[in-house]
């Protein structure tokens, strides 16, 4: 069973995820498999300079995050994703 501040930790990760989708114009799913470090880092680096983050999370509570938005996106939800967060894009 979890500990109360592990839950503590996932509840604020889903909240942090929940605020980055009211406050972002633009949401991407990203699959980064076969892409090296420092091409993410590449990517980050070239999002930033445009208003725009990469973030990785559990699959788990980017889930739980999305159902509290009513988005769907279980269908795409499988393998290491990244998301994509924008302001301007």
């Amino acid at each position: 069973m979890a500990s109360r501040e592990i839950l503590k930790q996932k509840e604020a990760v889903v909240q942090e995820i929940c605020e980055r989708l009211d406050n972002s114009k633009t949401f991407l799913l990203l699959n980064y498999q076969g892409l090296t470090v420092s091409e993410i880092a590449e990517l980050r680096r070239s999002l930033r300079e445009v208003n725009s983050d990469v973030k990785v999370y559990k699959n788990t509570l980017m889930n739980i995050a999305l159902k509290n938005k009513n988005i769907e996106l279980d269908n795409y939800m499988e393998g290491p994703n990244a998301y994509l967060f924008s302001d301007s894009i």
